[in-house]
């Protein structure tokens, strides 16, 4: 008992820490230079949410409406500024380290590897662009729809297979590509599962 409650404190360090690294980290790079067409794009676009307009029906979207829905709510709790504008990011940041943290940890690698390798890839994801941008977005839940197959595969689990579904149409709201091929490659795997897995007796 006393052995895992000292193994759930090293877990907690762990989150701690990625969370510090992956979110301070990206804020400083956020800060650093302007893209002005996608910055000022997605910036606009969540402030036209919050202002009760609509993708679509009242101004155009180039890909899907998740970023400015989700960027409409970081304004409405942080008010409209190049802050709230940089949090979106480190946040996501922030989730897909530590969802990558919990994945390694479910393939038995060990805590302290899985926390170097979570940190890498919080200084190289989010931070290379520092702003809510919608190919990361998509990207990031690609690999997580990813990951989630890869866990039902391995552990049986079917909140993963649950879960796939509802990942991947995120990304497809965040941007069609590369979500739609992430689609396709995992419902062909998935259909190779089955039939190879799936016992007609």
């Amino acid at each position: 008992m006393q052995l895992a409650g000292i193994r759930n404190k090293e877990i907690y360090l762990h989150i701690l820490i990625i969370l510090l690294i992956s979110v301070l980290t990206n804020q400083y790079y956020g800060y650093i230079g302007v893209n002005p067409i996608d910055n000022f794009t997605i910036y606009n676009s969540g402030f036209n949410v919050l202002n009760n307009k609509m993708p679509f029906k009242d101004y155009w979207t180039l890909t899907g409406p998740f970023l400015d829905l989700t960027k409409s709510v970081f304004f409405r709790l942080l008010g409209v500024n190049w802050f709230a504008y940089v949090f979106h990011a480190s946040l996501l940041n922030f989730v897909f380290s530590i969802a990558t943290y919990f994945t390694f940890l479910k393939f038995k690698l060990k805590k302290n590897y899985c926390l170097i390798y979570s940190i890498f890839l919080s200084l190289i994801f989010y931070p290379t662009v520092g702003t809510p941008f919608v190919d990361f977005h998509a990207s990031m839940f690609s690999i997580l729809g990813l990951y989630c197959f890869v866990l039902a595969v391995e552990t049986n689990e079917e909140k993963y297979w649950f879960l796939i579904p509802w990942i991947l149409t995120i990304g497809f709201l965040s941007k069609q590509t590369p979500t739609s091929y992430m689609v396709i490659i995992i419902s062909f795997l998935s259909i190779y599962y089955f039939f190879t897995k799936f016992n007609f007796k």
